[in-house]
Formats: structure tokens, sequence, C-alpha cells
């Protein structure tokens, strides 16, 4: 009987000691979860990755380590003067199918994490640098960017002096003010997030480019160019305002017209004044030089009628001919309110 007793009297004990121990086991285990999710170097690297995705650029760049101070700037070898006119969700992609492909533990207590994601729809690949930097009640481990996950684009906008990107557009010189004021190419330093993809364009009235990509490297420099070519309409109009210049040359009634890419010399006696008219206007072809555009020579035709009278005859006879020519525009360029500047190559 009395042991009988002891056994009923022990069953609650050792049933609450089970209900204890898989309550234990379950809080463990919760506890393992919440630490690989929201407190391990994936995680870290996840929850950034995931505020690029909803396009919530202040969460990414405040995540600890990630905040692109001249001081982290250049601990990364980052240009510290970068622009920051690009850290905006507006431009950021489609940030989709995050994971985390490995993480690595150095003997130094770093970690490098790569994740691999989709960026509108195209894979992409980043390694990011994290550390710890210290815990939650003494068990759950907090951790850092080792170095600032951002990246640096550097953009250069040959011959224009602005891009375009997701309806905005941006000046090189706004960002970057100490360039030659005739530089034809201009640069500038602009903090992308990574790995995000960025599209730059050029549209305007006389010149555009095609699309120039980047893709932004954790800790790195990606450069591109945006390289913009003269449109229809520019030479549409250069041709216009070279055409009038050797109008205004050919109604110059005499045998050379000042400042004119044409002109004859005749030995006999001219009788009244030489008149040009234009056959053939040379064709404009725009090339980029190193300041402005040019025109390489182009030929054209004038004709010159004019009344000769023989030196050693006397016989006066009517000159009628074709005379050929070249020119070459040195510079072409657009003034701010929109006027071209030509100048005609002596």
């Amino acid at each position: 009987m009395g042991g009988e007793g002891t056994s009923v009297r022990m069953r609650p004990a050792l049933l609450w000691s089970g209900v204890s121990l898989l309550l234990l086991l379950a809080f463990a285990d919760a506890l393992g979860a919440v630490q690989r999710t929201f407190y391990s170097p994936s995680g870290f690297v996840t929850s950034y990755l995931e505020a690029i995705a909803d396009h919530d650029v202040r969460a990414a760049v405040s995540m600890p380590g990630a905040a692109p101070t001249p001081d982290a700037l250049k601990q990364a070898g980052l240009p510290e003067n970068a622009s920051r006119e690009l850290l905006r969700s507006d431009v950021l992609p489609q940030l989709t199918d995050i994971a985390i492909v490995s993480d690595r533990k150095l003997a130094s207590g770093e970690h490098h994490v790569a994740a691999r994601a989709r960026v509108d729809g195209r894979p992409v690949t980043a390694t990011f640098a994290v550390r710890p930097s210290g815990s939650v009640l003494g068990i759950l481990p907090t951790w850092s960017f080792a170095t600032t996950p951002l990246s640096v684009a550097r953009i250069a906008v040959a011959h224009a002096d602005s891009f375009t990107i997701a309806g905005h557009t941006l000046s090189p010189r706004a960002a970057a003010p100490g360039q030659p004021p005739d530089a034809f190419t201009l640069s500038a330093d602009y903090l992308v997030l990574a790995p995000a993809r960025y599209d730059f364009g050029h549209t305007s009235a006389y010149s555009s480019a095609a699309p120039a990509v980047v893709t932004g490297v954790p800790g790195r420099v990606v450069e591109t160019t945006i390289n913009a070519q003269p449109t229809p309409r520019f030479a549409a109009a250069v041709q216009k305002q070279l055409n009038s210049f050797l109008d205004q040359c050919a109604r110059q009634r005499v045998l050379q017209p000042a400042g004119c890419p044409f002109g004859v010399d005749i030995d006999d006696r001219v009788q009244g004044a030489p008149a040009w008219r234009m056959v053939a206007y040379p064709e404009v072809r725009l090339h980029p030089g190193a300041t402005a555009w040019t025109i390489d020579q182009s030929g054209g035709v004038v004709h010159l009628s004019v009344t000769v009278q023989s030196l050693f005859d006397g016989t006066v006879q009517q000159r009628e001919s074709d005379e050929r020519m070249t020119v070459s525009l040195t510079s072409v360029t657009i003034r701010p309110d929109g006027s071209l500047r030509i100048v005609v190559a002596r």
C-alpha cells in the first residue's frame, strides 16, 4: 500500500517535469529560430536586402555600419564627397527572390555573407562583410556591417551636361562643381545601394544616348559612361546655320569674301562686281571634339559670275565657273538659351 501511495504522489511531479522539459525545449528551439532569423549574420544581411526590396532607403542606410559617413567611406576606400542624390526610393529597382548563399566565418570573427536576388528580373549576387557588435540579454548577438554595404557609381556624361534616371534629370556639374567650364565630358560620384541596378540615359533636343547600366557592388566604385550623340534635329539646326553663313558669304560682291571658305584669284582685269551663288552646301556630319562638337572638312560648290578683260589682248569675257570649296567647323556649342554657336575654321 505504501509503495502505491508513493507512486501516485510522484506522477504529478513527473508530469510537470516532462511539461517543463518540453517547454524548455520549445523555448530553446524558438530562441534558436529567432537568433537564426534576426540575430545572425545571414538574418542581418537579409534585413538590409528586404529594406531595399521595400524601397525603404532610410531603413537600409540606418542599419549598423551602413551609414555613408565620411569616415565609413574613407575606411571602405570610397570617395568621401560622393553625392547622395541617388539615395532615394523612386530610383530603386524591384528586388525579389532574396536568398543567402553562404556565411563564411573568418578567424577575426568577421563573417562574409553571400546573397543572391533578382533585380528587375535579372540575377545579381553580392557579398557583405559583417561583424559582431554586442548582444541582447547576453544571449542574442547583434551585428554590424564591417564596411559600408553601399557602393559609389562614377557616372561620366560624354558630350552633354546631364543624365536621366527614373524620370529625373541630374547634372554631374552640380554634384562635382570643380570641373572646367569647357569640359565636354562631365563626371561625378554618386552613392547607391548595392546590389541595386540603375539605368541611366540622356535625352534632349540636340542629343540622346543609349541606356547605360550599373549594378552597385558593396564597398566598390562602379563606373559607366553615358555617351550622348547628336540627333538629326541637331544636325539639321547646324546645317541651317552653316547654310545661312555661306549665303551671307555669297552676298559679298568681291573675289575673296572676308572670313569665308571660298574665293578665287584672277590675274586679268575684273569689270564690275563679281557675283556668287551657292550650288551645293557642305553636308554637316557632327563629331565630338575635345571641348565641343566639330565638323571635319566637308566639300561644297559655289558658282562665280564675273566679267573679265584680258590684260594681254583686251578681250572681254563673261566667266561662269563652279568653284569647289571645303568647310570645317572647329566648334559647335549649344548656348544656355538653346541657340547655336558655330566657329568656322579659317
